[in-house]
């Protein structure tokens, strides 16, 4: 009989020590699982926050180049407007010459 109460004494203290390592063990996967989650989410909302910042920059850099070539546009139109009307004066200036110069020849 001692020895059957011997047995199951060993056994229970066997299966504490077994249950004990269960339960560290799923306390252990428990911290595993929360500080993955925990991290997974960090690492989404930084990236998140990066595709944000990421975006207003190109947005910023798309602006700006806009901006730039309606500047040069407009400086490119008053340079041919210039030129423009250069050409035109020289023209009318031609015209009123050869003008002037034929006048001359048909009252000569």
């Amino acid at each position: 009989m001692a020895n059957e109460a011997n047995a199951a004494q060993q056994a229970r203290k066997q299966a504490d020590i077994a249950t004990e390592w269960a339960i560290r063990s799923a306390r252990a996967w428990n911290d595993l699982v929360f500080t993955t989650a925990d991290m997974a989410f960090d690492v989404a909302l930084k990236n998140w926050d990066y595709s944000r910042s990421l975006r207003a920059s190109a947005e910023q850099a798309v602006e700006e180049a806009v901006r730039t070539q309606q500047r040069l546009t407009k400086e490119m139109l008053q340079v041919w407007q210039g030129y423009a009307n250069s050409v035109q004066s020289y023209v009318s200036n031609q015209v009123s010459v050869a003008t002037e110069a034929v006048q001359k020849q048909a009252e000569a």
